[in-house]
């Protein structure tokens, strides 16, 4: 007997399968695992269903390997965090003396917050409690060095108010607020790792940025950085008034991309949303009339063609 409901399946398979066959291959710089590795893959699937291109991604081992390939169109796409992207852009920051002044931005994507997590037994209560506190030290311009030096500049700290502990990535970072190595750790709300603190060392806190300057602070900094509220948030360390930091994260090209392929993935990205939040709530913050917000960036011709004609504001 004939199984109708599989040779439905097949047929739609086959049908998806034809109508990508003729579509241009293109890639997607991204990293393996985390949540760029995710976000990287969420957008291949969606650009790629959509049918007018197929998107492949290209894994590497961080940001930095993929955006030159970006810049020299060896790979069409890439993603990274705005303050990263705006450092490649100018050759500075994260990116010294390593421009890439050909990246043009197709689509901002989603907020990505954190804040800085300490233990409640430790009774850091502010920003400004962290001196002479043990607080991680990154490599030399690494995202986590940038993150730490914004975070003390909000309180007028420096290294050099702090215990200064070497520590090599974020994972490490984690273990050693476990493990008392660190009295604070950058955190995002809501995150598989603050709950995990929590139970191997006890009850945590987010200290809140409540300043006024705070923000303009950490951007002089980390370019691109916003203090967001989520006070009420049902989450691990969110007590009373919580402000933390975050940026957007960006999709972007190479100028001499050419116009049909970036139209293909803004539309893609565009009438997409309802698919991408499905693939889980990191896309939570993603608005098809966002899409060209992010100021001080250059877009993509074919991108900004594209919101105009549809009525998305883009910053400049």
């Amino acid at each position: 007997m004939i199984n109708l409901t599989k040779v439905a399946l097949a047929g739609a398979i086959a049908l998806g399968l034809a109508g990508t066959a003729g579509a241009q291959t293109v890639a997607l710089g991204t990293t393996k695992g985390g949540s760029t590795g995710q976000v990287g893959t969420a957008i291949a699937n969606i650009a790629t269903q959509a049918g007018e291109i197929r998107v492949i991604p290209q894994e590497t081992a961080n940001t930095s390997q993929y955006i030159p390939m970006v810049d020299t169109g060896r790979v069409e796409f890439g993603i990274a965090n705005y303050p990263q992207t705006a450092f490649a852009l100018k050759g500075t920051g994260m990116s010294e003396g390593a421009a890439a002044p050909n990246l043009r931005m197709v689509a901002s994507l989603m907020d990505f917050t954190s804040g800085m997590l300490v233990l409640k037994a430790s009774g850091i209560q502010t920003v400004a409690d962290l001196k002479g506190h043990k607080v991680p030290r990154f490599p030399d311009n690494s995202l986590g060095d940038f993150v730490i030096r914004a975070i003390l500049a909000t309180a007028d700290l420096t290294y050099d108010d702090v215990t200064q502990v070497p520590t090599a990535n974020f994972p490490a970072m984690f273990d050693g607020l476990k493990d008392g190595s660190l009295d604070t750790s950058i955190a995002t709300a809501g995150a598989a790792h603050v709950m995990d603190i929590k139970a191997s060392a006890g009850d945590v806190k987010f200290l809140s940025l409540d300043g006024a300057e705070d923000g303009a602070r950490m951007d002089a900094i980390l370019p691109g950085t916003r203090i967001f509220d989520i006070t009420g948030m049902q989450a691990e360390g969110v007590e009373g008034t919580t402000k933390i930091f975050g940026y957007d994260y960006m999709l972007f090209t190479g100028k001499d991309t050419p116009d049909a392929v970036v139209t293909a993935m803004t539309k893609a990205l565009y009438e997409g949303r309802a698919a991408l939040m499905a693939t889980g709530p990191l896309w939570e913050t993603f608005s098809p009339e966002g899409m060209g917000r992010s100021k001080g960036l250059p877009y993509h011709p074919a991108a900004i063609a594209f919101y105009k004609e549809h009525g998305v504001p883009v910053a400049e």
